[in-house]
């Protein structure tokens, strides 16, 4: 089982793909990562894998216009939310500020360097 999901992992599967693969089902790979030590560094060492394997397609076609690398940018979203997720920033700010602009000299300026 280790074998077939660390495979799942070098060819960029999902965590649920490879649960699919060894017919078992979210919950259940959710309570053995918690129960067996091994069963949970396979699953983090495969999902390293297919993390790796979509970023070094990427990497490998980045000059490649026929690659649609829109795909493999949500495939990694949403594989690796906590790495590629969008991260949000909610910042509000009250500002005031006052300007006073001397358009006359402005003008001149530019009226000088296109000269």
């Amino acid at each position: 089982m280790a074998q077939i999901i660390l495979e799942l992992g070098r060819q960029g599967a999902s965590q649920k793909s490879m649960y699919a693969a060894v017919n078992i089902s979210k919950s259940t790979a959710a309570k053995w990562k918690e129960e067996n030590p091994k069963f949970a560094e396979t699953m983090s060492m495969a999902t390293t894998y297919g993390q790796s394997y979509w970023e070094n397609l990427m990497l490998a076609n980045v000059e490649n216009k026929a690659f649609n690398s829109r795909i493999a940018e949500l495939a990694l979203k949403g594989q690796y939310p906590d790495d590629y997720g969008q991260q949000r920033i909610d910042l509000k700010a009250n500002v005031k500020q006052e300007v006073t602009i001397d358009f006359d000299k402005e003008i001149a300026e530019l009226m000088q360097m296109l000269k």
